[in-house]
């Protein structure tokens, strides 16, 4: 696809679509369907009836039950289980709509519900028709699933996973640990369904990294550390310590050394859906920053009459519409199946870097009151924070793309 088409077909001026809602400026870009249009709105009614309102005990990590329900009524549960299954199937763009929409209202409930499409990934990828049944079944009827990656010396480095899985008769037995996991606690406790990583070779390296369907519940996988963060405090972060769990060879996804690429095409999705995020939190940052300056005054002056200050707005909008840009060029990449891996992690890379400079401009914007508890950008840039870091940390984006450019 050529830039003209994209110019012409994408990014023409007249095809920009603005829709009132409870935000106090949202811009529709990319000829969103009526369908997506209506998705749209249906996450921002959910957002400003169930989070907005929450928000203090959201950030307090008891997240109320009714919210976690009020969102499985919504049908979206689950963005990506296929409709072979049950499920709904949206495309990346209308994900990355959703995604962001959710950001804007609280990240921490974003990750949480993205948790279920980052752990469906790997079945979307490699997992057979009878797999994807067993995992996303418990998804569906609105149980939490887990992504199970990360461990303590296997951060960035997921060809240093330590923990091993050893082929005996018809069963695989796993040991190690893994850390950081987004909602495994409730995939454990709801008996739901995890994909976690294992090493089949550790002579091997990355090579001999495989990926197995783990159901919740089975002896032998339990929460250890239950992560107590400084911000996203609406999802769950807890280690999982895995001691001779048995799972049957059938659960293996592809075959074995298959898990590095099974994980970085998950990351691949993951980090659009991320930025998505990003964008939702930026954009929320931003939102203040213009509420508090046509509000507060210095003197008889009102803030947002100062040129300091207009400029230092304009700077945060063009940053916030450029990153959602990317998003949506990325979904339209994946969407049409073009190489999108390169893009994703320029756009995870930018995104995220943006939600934390918007995030903190807002901050300097406000003075004393942006860093009290009574402020919304005090939590917004402790959640904000966290963005750089997770699904592939931006020092990690920097090699990837590098790495393409000078290989």
């Amino acid at each position: 696809m050529t830039d003209s088409y994209l110019i012409n077909n994408f990014l023409e001026p007249n095809k920009l679509l603005i829709k009132k809602s409870r935000r106090k400026k949202v811009v529709e870009m990319f000829d969103f369907t009526d369908n997506q249009l209506e998705l749209q709105q249906k996450v921002r009614e959910f957002v400003a009836e169930y989070i907005t309102p929450n928000l203090k005990l959201i950030d307090t990590g008891d997240v109320p039950e009714s919210i976690f329900k009020a969102w499985f009524e919504t049908g979206l549960v689950c963005l990506v289980a296929p409709k072979a299954v049950g499920g709904i199937e949206l495309d990346t763009k209308s994900c990355a709509i959703i995604m962001e929409e959710l950001g804007y209202g609280d990240v921490g409930i974003a990750t949480a519900f993205g948790a279920n499409n980052l752990g469906s990934y790997p079945l979307l990828i490699s997992g057979t028709l009878e797999q994807q049944k067993q995992h996303f079944g418990p998804i569906l009827e609105g149980k939490y699933g887990a992504f199970a990656l990360t461990e303590q010396g296997a951060g960035s480095d997921a060809g240093a996973v330590a923990t091993t899985a050893v082929r005996e008769g018809n069963e695989y037995i796993l040991n190690g640990s893994k850390c950081f996991i987004t909602q495994g606690g409730f995939a454990i406790d709801m008996k739901s369904s995890m994909v976690v990583f294992a090493s089949t070779d550790r002579t091997k390296g990355s090579k001999g990294l495989s990926a197995f369907l783990v159901k919740g519940g089975t002896p032998g996988i339990k929460v250890g550390k239950i992560e107590d963060k400084m911000g996203i405090r609406g999802s769950q972060t807890v280690e999982l310590v895995i001691e001779d769990l048995k799972v049957p060879a059938s659960s293996l996804l592809g075959s074995e050394g298959d898990g590095m690429k099974i994980a970085m095409k998950t990351l691949d999705s993951g980090r659009l859906m991320v930025a998505a995020q990003a964008v939702g939190c930026g954009q929320s940052a931003l939102d203040a920053a213009v509420e508090f300056v046509k509000n507060h005054k210095e003197g008889v002056k009102p803030l947002a009459k100062q040129q300091a200050i207009a400029f230092k707005i304009a700077e945060m909008e063009a940053h916030v519409t450029a990153a959602r840009l990317l998003v949506y060029r990325g979904a339209l990449l994946k969407d049409s199946k073009q190489p999108y891996s390169h893009h994703s992690a320029v756009t995870k890379l930018f995104a995220t870097d943006m939600a934390m400079k918007v995030a903190n401009d807002a901050l300097d914007i406000m003075g004393t009151y942006g860093y009290t508890k009574d402020s919304k950008i005090e939590k917004i840039w402790r959640d904000a924070r966290i963005l750089s870091i997770y699904e592939g940390t931006n020092q990690v984006q920097r090699l990837v793309i590098s790495g393409g450019l000078l290989r």
